[in-house]
Order: C-alpha cells, then structure tokens, then sequence
C-alpha cells in the first residue's frame, strides 16, 4: 500500500497523505493510536474512522472539512440541529478535561460541521504524539468578536472562556449572525440581547435562555461546565417543541418526502447551504412525531400555536426567559432583581436586628422586624415582646416578596447561638433572592384588603410600652387599601394553577381586575411608601399619623396625581414613567452627544410611551410592551449586578440605552429645570438667584430613600482677574463627602456601655459644620419656595431626633454652648423624653428647636451617646416638588472685588453619601472580623466605586 507524502514524523509517529485524499498513520505505540482513535469518537480531531488495518497502520478517511467559517453569512440553522451540534462539541469539551489536555481555542475555523461534527485541535493532537508540525493554532490571533469578555481584558485562554465561545457558536447557528456588534472602534458584546422575534417563535422555549446564560457577563451566571451545558441540550432536545406553528408543520411534511438535492432552494426564512439542508428529515421526523400532539387550523383561518408540554410550575426567572426572553434579560439589568441582596439594605437590616431593643437580658439585640420564636426579647416594665414589635419580617416581605410563601427565614433568636441571627442574604432561598422577581409582581392578584383574612405585610406595629396596636395604613378607610409596607396579596395559584385544555398558554391569564391593578401607581404604592414602628413628632401633628414615614414615593406622586386631575389634566402613572420608554430614545442618524451614542440622536418622549413588540414567541402580533429595566437613580451596589449591566452601551430594539448607568444617567438630566438667573449688584452685595423646577417627575426629588440622595449645586464665582470670590458644593472626586458638615469621628463598634442605667452608643458620630454649612433663611427643611442666603444647597431631606438642652438656653429658646462644649453639633444636647405612641417630644426647647438633624437612618445622637434607634422624625421638604419652583439667591459680599465677575453652575447627584457607605462597611467588617458574616461583610469601601457623582446640568452668567 502506498504511503504517500510524509506530513508528520516523529520517532512515535508518522503520519502520511495519501493521494486519495485519505490518511495513513504508523506508530510505535499502538495505546497511542486507540487513544486518538476514542478520542476521535469523542468529537476530537476528526478521528472517529480512525481503524487498524492488516499492515497494523492505521488508515482515516478524510473527506474535505468544511467549517463554521464556511457558513455564509446569514445562514442559521432549526434549533434541533444547532444544539446538536452544541451537544457534540461540549461532549469534545468534556473529553478534553478528561485527559487533562487544553485543545487550544474554540474558534470558527477549527469547528468542523461537514462532514459529521468534530473540534479540530490540532495542537492537543500534536501533544499527544510530539509531532513538531506546524506552528501551533492555539497562538493564532482571535478576532475580539470570539473572545469571552475576560480575555478581551487580557485574561489567559482556558476551559471556560471555550465554554463562552461555544456560546457564541450557538447564537450564530441560531440567528446567522454574531453575538457581537461594533459601536465605533471597539466591539461590545451583545451577549445577554435576546434573539429576534422571528428568531425566537421558532425556538424551543428554553434553548434562547440557554444560549443566553452561556453568554451571561458574569462568569459566575454561566453554566459552570461542559457537562451541564449537554445536560441542559438534552432536556431541550428530548422534549417536543412547546407552541410549533402549523405553516412549519407542513412545511416540514412536505421537505420530508424530498430526497435533498443539490437542486434544492433553501427556505426564504431560513436561508441555508446545501449542506446544511442534510438535516432537514432529521428535524422534519420530529416535527412530524409530534403532529398526534398538534390541532389544525382551517386553511381560513390565522395559524394558532398549541401547548403540548407542561404549563410553568414556578415562575423562576430562568423559567419564564423560555418566552419572555426580553422581559427577564431587561429586569436582570434593574434594581428589582437585585433588592434582596442590596448590600446597603442586608446590613441596614442587620443593624436594627442587632441593636435596636440591646440591653443586657438581650445582648444580640431584639429581632425586632423579623419573625418570634419562642426565644424573644421582652421591653421593661411591662413585658412587651419587642422581637417582631416593629412588623414581622417588616424587610424580607418587599425586598423579597416569595419568601412569603417559603418562609425561609427562621424567627428570631434572642440569646442563643443561631443561624437565625444571621443575614437575610444567607437565609432566604435562591428563588426569593431573585427579589422583586417574575413570580413576586405576576402572581400578585391584589392589594391587601383591610382587616381581612388576606391582610398581607405589615398594616400595624405594637407599641412596647403600653402593648397599643397602631395602623399605618389609613388610606384603607379612604377606599385605597394596601398601601404600604408590603400591602400586596400574592396567589400563586392564580397564576400557576391548572390550566385548561384549550388554553395555549403555558400559565394562567390574569383576570381584569388584576391587570388593571398590576398597571397602576397603587400596585407601586404597596411598597414604595414605607412606614415604620413609632410616631413621627411632625407627622402626627399634621396628619394625625401615628407612623414614621421612611419613603413617601406613592404618597407623593399621589398628591402630585390629585393635582393635576384638578386641573383637567391626566397624570402618568409610576408605570407610564417606569416601564415605558420616557423620557425619551436614541433614534438612528445623527452625531450622538451626552444623551445618545454616535450615529443616533436623541428623541424625546413623553411618559406612557410604550414600545411595540413581541410579548413571546407564540405572539402573533405586536403589541404595546412594557419595559422591565425599571429604570430608577441606583445602581446596585452588590456584585451579582455585573460591571457590564452597568457599562454596556448599546442600544435596544426600542433605542433604550442596554446599560444601567446611561439610563439612570438619562433619566436624571431629563428631571429638572436648572436656570442661573441675572445676577444683581447692589454696592458690595451680589446676588445670584438660581431657580431649580422638577419638570421631570410626578413626585417629589429626590424620591425614594430621599433621605440619603444628594442632590446639590456646585458654584463658583470668579473676579475679573480669575481669582475665587465664592465657592461651594465642590468636591475632589465621587468619594469625597460634601462639606457642610465634617464627620470628625464614626464609631460603629458594638461595645455595650451604660448611662443612667441606659445601654448607650454605637453607630454614631460627632459632627461639626463645614465651611459650606448652610445659612439660608428661610430654613429649606421647613419647605417654601424662596430663599436668601449662602452655604450649600442640596435637596436631601433629613432625619430627626428629640433631643434637650444641656448647654445655655438663650432668651430666644436656643440652645447655645455652655463651657466645654461647642467641639461637636450634639454636645450641648441629650436625648429628649420621646413617647412613641404619641410622637410627643418632652424637652426644655420648642419651635421646632427641639429636634435635631442626625445623618443615620438609626443610630445614636453621636459617637459616645444616645439609645441606638431610628429618627423619631423625618425632613421630608428639603427635596423639589414637581412643578414648583424654587429659587435660592445668594447675597455674596464681593467687597473689593473687580468686575465683571465669572459665575459657573453645576446641578449633581449621588445616589449614596460616601460617610454612609464608609460607616456601614466598618460595622459589617467588626460584625465578620467576629465570625457572624457567613458571606463576609455586607458592605466593603470598594462598593463606593458606584456612588458616582451625575452632572445633571450646568449654567454660566457673566456680570456685569
């Protein structure tokens, strides 16, 4: 037999061409050539024909290898025979780690897909017989477009990054196009973008979601091996199609009869070679096994889509992502999938858990918004349970709304050693850590009607002191029930339960009621308004409110909504902001600028402008679709958010920006009016007025947690030489703290000290004023629209404690510094006498002297005294109403100044300030320094890298 030309040759083996194109092969080791051979049935290098032949070499026929290179562009393959090939070369991948053999990179051109499909790897195959060969594939360069993430930052090839190639490989069998786009000079991965409605009908629900998480940004949500991915390949595969349209149906009856011919014309929608049409009896006997299964439509009649498999069973995100890939990839990128492992939440939690209600019979502090057990805290004299006092799971039932039904979290444990003490990010289920999920809005049927046996969340807090049941819910006797602290009714079973026959749907449809519910502000109010245990000393004054209001979202945007109807004016809903494509998209053509990429301009849109779209692949028209980015001014601060959900920037279908940062950035610009009007000169005086309007939101701004939002203005006033007249609101970088106020000293250790037989101090700090420090009259924390003055001017509103003089009363009622004091803001002054029943505040200073703003949502009055416990008020009219102007002027003494004077203006935003971050982060170090973090702290000083500052707008005057 002849050899024919010699390719290889080594002292183990030789390896031969032979003119027929096949190969011959000898070896001094025949376990060499076995090996090769299994692996080849693998999916290895081609070896599957790999046979031993009289002469004892071994003879491997070769017909000529076409490639995934060679697929022309825009040819895609049926679902079956794209994740077969999948299959096969994870099975190539699986073989690899086996022999503990790296087969170089995954790229198109060593993925064999005709004849049969094979991985070349040619330098794993060279390893194995120490061939000098030709210079390894593996060094070859890779275009960025087939590069996981990680290595197109410089991180070495390995197993995983493979795992992710072969994830692209499956979107470009899937689509016929890349899984990557360019954006100007650098490529972006389109990794997590779900396919084309065209696309997406014609897949298996769950092969999209699949690709999809194999392309996931963060390496953790892949899946974690080359054996789950044939895992998941095979319960597609085994599994009939869920909704097959019967034009596909016929279609496949019919290219069942054919025998495939090089003559044959590849389907319009499915534009393919004529190698790849192979497959199509393959895909056709399929279909045509399931034809028992399917109804068919009268020829007159619109085709329908039937359920032949199982309807949803949980409503996990991954399960709902088999139809509604776009809903579940744009909610991933939001807040809501990440509220139950808010770091700032966890060990804000944790805090009021550990130390609220601490005292010697109760040392690990007294749970007191988690569930009882048999081990609680009990408050003296009178023996009130103080474990659950504030409203059991009072957190858990907003920021993790199916634990509901699991219940999870185990009840407090008062003094021994439990996990139960530990934090919720290590007790809830992973379905519940999907947080504001699927299942948490779909399977809510209705609010919580009052005092009935459905009365969800937390409508009432028990008083320790006289065991007095407060509700804090009054909207219930307005006819608005289940407003606030989780006033929501959750029914799975109206969701998930047993569907009828006739019903193509893999879930149930909600009734009328519960869809017009489901698109209303109340259904937002029934946790964007959050109430907690105690009396506010304002708000019952005002209101009669015996509650401390936390966040006011829904209360505001209802009385905003009330006004407008007053006018003759509809009001947009939360969802008409929320969930639709306001305030605008970036619409194709045009240089781009701050609001939109180049090659897009930005285009305005007013509240309730929906997209149309696809609700599933079953849908057989487009509709009006809601947005699941919620976009809102946070950006997660956990890591199971990744750094590409925030920084992707690119575009959706609709023109949305993909990355979170560009759409909280957008939605904040597009929010107020900023004007630096003519300044006025008046001898030595200068006045500078500067108005702000919220024009933007139907509540007030900032909203939510407006007690931690900052939202300020930057100013500066120059001479006519360039010199700094004025300055204020200036800071170095995003982790610099504002300077009205100077935190001198934080102490958030957990030592247990006693004054006048009061466990007293922690999380607290001394605080004195800054050189921005503001001197506005009148004070802003008393609401108005005018305002004279200087110091800084920042739209966060604020907390408030009781508190007494013990420094020198004035003859105007202040509380001036006595001797030794004056070194802080509290030194002159103790706690208050506060009753939480009746918010009344005890003290020997009145006029609203009596209350003092401190800067944690529950802590001490400083750093050495005061119960640790929440503000016994809030400030909640520092922040803009919508619509109403507010005009600060300041009077600056320019003295010898020369004009004409220079004055520059910037509005900014921080969504946290850093001493909160900063302050947090030591607790939870001391907390896992003693072993009580199972997961390591909650909050690290490395998550402030995502409290960046947001310019909003700017303004410059020249005077005179």
């Amino acid at each position: 037999m002849a050899k024919g030309v010699l390719m290889e040759g080594t002292g183990r083996v030789r390896r031969w061409r032979r003119a027929d194109g096949d190969e011959r092969w000898e070896a001094d080791d025949p376990a060499l050539m076995r090996r090769l051979a299994s692996l080849g049935r693998a999916g290895i290098g081609g070896f599957g024909d790999l046979a031993e032949d009289v002469t004892g070499a071994w003879l491997l026929r070769r017909a000529p290898a076409r490639t995934l290179a060679d697929l022309p562009g825009g040819a895609r393959l049926d679902w079956q025979e794209a994740l077969g090939i999948v299959r096969r070369l994870a099975l190539a991948l699986v073989a690899c780690d086996e022999e503990a053999l790296f087969p170089g990179r995954l790229r198109p051109e060593v993925i064999v897909l005709a004849p049969g499909v094979w991985l070349q790897a040619d330098p794993l195959i060279e390893a194995l017989v120490s061939a000098p060969g030709r210079p390894r594939d593996a060094s070859r360069s890779t275009p960025a477009k087939w590069m996981p993430p990680e290595q197109r930052s410089g991180a070495p090839w390995d197993a995983a990054a493979n795992r992710y190639v072969l994830g692209l490989v499956a979107y470009r069998l899937l689509s016929g196009t890349s899984a990557v786009t360019a954006a100007g000079a650098r490529e972006v991965p389109f990794q997590v973008a779900p396919f084309e409605h065209e696309i997406a009908r014609d897949l298996r629900p769950g092969v999209g979601s699949l690709v999809l998480a194999m392309l996931e940004p963060s390496p953790d949500a892949r899946p974690g091996s080359s054996r789950e991915i044939i895992a998941r390949c095979d319960a597609l595969l085994a599994r009939a199609p869920l909704f097959v349209p019967e034009a596909i149906v016929r279609q496949a009856k019919a290219e069942a009869t054919m025998v495939p011919a090089a003559s044959s014309r590849p389907s319009a929608r499915h534009p393919r070679s004529a190698w790849t049409r192979r497959a199509m009896p393959v895909v056709a006997g399929v279909l045509l096994a399931s034809c028992a299964l399917l109804s068919r439509s009268s020829s007159k009649t619109p085709p329908r889509r039937v359920l032949t498999t199982r309807p949803v069973l949980t409503g996990a995100a991954d399960e709902c992502a088999s139809c509604h890939a776009r809903e579940v990839d744009e909610w991933r990128r939001s807040v809501m999938a990440h509220a139950a492992k808010s770091p700032l939440f966890g060990a804000l939690e944790s805090i009021v858990e550990e130390q609220v209600g601490r005292d010697d019979d109760c040392p690990n502090g007294a749970g007191i918004l988690r569930s009882r057990g048999a081990d609680v805290c009990r408050a003296r004299p009178g023996g009130v349970a103080l474990t659950g006092a504030g409203g059991e799971r009072w957190c858990i039932n907003c920021h993790a709304p199916t634990d509901n039904l699991a219940r999870s979290v185990p009840a407090w444990s008062a003094r021994s050693s439990s996990r139960a003490r530990t934090p919720l990010v290590d007790l809830l289920s992973t379905r519940a850590l999907e947080g504001v999920s699927c299942a948490a809005c779909h399977e809510t049927v209705g609010p919580a009607h009052a005092g009935g046996h459905d009365s969800g969340g937390n409508p009432t807090w028990l008083s320790i002191t006289s065991g007095q049941l407060f509700p804090m819910r009054p909207e219930d006797g307005e006819g608005t029930p289940g407003i606030s602290n989780s006033g929501y009714r959750l029914d799975p079973q109206r969701f998930l339960g047993v569907i009828p026959a006739d019903l193509p749907m893999t879930h149930r449809r909600a009734s009328p009621a519960t869809a017009s519910y489901l698109r209303s502000s109340e259904f937002c109010g029934a946790c964007h308004d959050v109430r907690l245990f105690g009396t506010d000393t304002i708000g019952v004054r005002q209101r009669g409110e015996h509650f401390k209001r936390l966040r006011n979202a829904y209360s505001e945007w209802r009385a905003w909504a009330e006004e407008e109807q007053r006018h003759g004016r509809a009001a947009a809903s939360c969802q008409d902001c929320h969930m639709s494509t306001y305030p605008g998209v970036c619409a194709p053509g045009g240089a781009g600028g701050r609001d939109c990429p180049s090659g897009s301009h930005f285009e305005a849109r007013p509240p309730g402008s929906f997209a149309e779209g696809f609700t599933a692949p079953s849908s057989e028209r487009r509709s009006r679709v809601f947005s699941h980015y919620f976009t809102s001014v946070d950006l997660p601060l956990t890591p199971s958010m990744p750094d590409a959900f925030m920084d992707d920037e690119s575009l959706d279908a609709s023109g949305v920006h993909v990355g979170a940062r560009a759409r909280r950035d957008l939605l904040l610009r597009h929010t107020f009016r900023f004007e630096l009007e003519a300044p006025r000169r008046a001898g030595r005086l200068l006045e500078i007025p500067i108005t702000i309007e919220n024009v933007g939101a139907g509540h007030r701004a900032p909203a939510g947690f407006s007690q931690e939002r900052e939202i300020w203005v930057e100013l500066s006033v120059r001479d006519a030489r360039g010199a700094t007249v004025y300055e204020v609101g200036r800071v170095g970088d995003d982790r610099e703290d504002l300077a009205d106020k100077i935190f001198l000293r934080t102490r958030t250790d957990d030592r247990l000290e006693r004054a006048n037989g009061t466990p007293e101090g922690v999380f607290g700090a001394d605080v004195v004023d800054g050189p921005d420090a503001p001197a506005w009259t009148p004070s802003p924390s008393r609401g108005g629209t005018l305002f004279r003055g200087k110091g800084l001017i920042n739209l966060q509103n604020g907390f408030l404690r009781c508190v007494r003089c013990i420094g020198v009363l004035t003859g105007e009622g202040e509380c001036a510094a006595g001797p030794g004091q004056g070194g802080t803001r509290a030194d002159r002054f103790e706690d208050g006498d506060y009753d939480s029943d009746t918010g009344a505040c005890r003290s020997n200073l009145s006029g609203g002297r009596e209350l003092f703003e401190t800067y944690f949502p529950v802590g001490a009055l400083d750093a050495d005294r005061g119960i640790t416990k929440a503000p016994d008020a809030i400030i909640d009219t520092r922040s803009a109403p919508p619509g109403v102007p507010l005009t600060y002027t300041y009077a600056l003494d320019v003295g010898a100044h020369p004009a004409p004077f220079r004055v520059d203006a910037r509005l900014r935003f921080r969504a946290f300030p850093p001493y909160l971050v900063r302050a947090f982060a030591d607790y939870e170090t001391a907390k896992a320094d003693a072993g009580l973090r199972p997961s390591g702290p909650q909050v690290t000083d490395t998550m402030l890298r995502r409290v960046g500052i947001v310019d909003l707008a700017e303004a410059h005057r020249s005077f005179p």
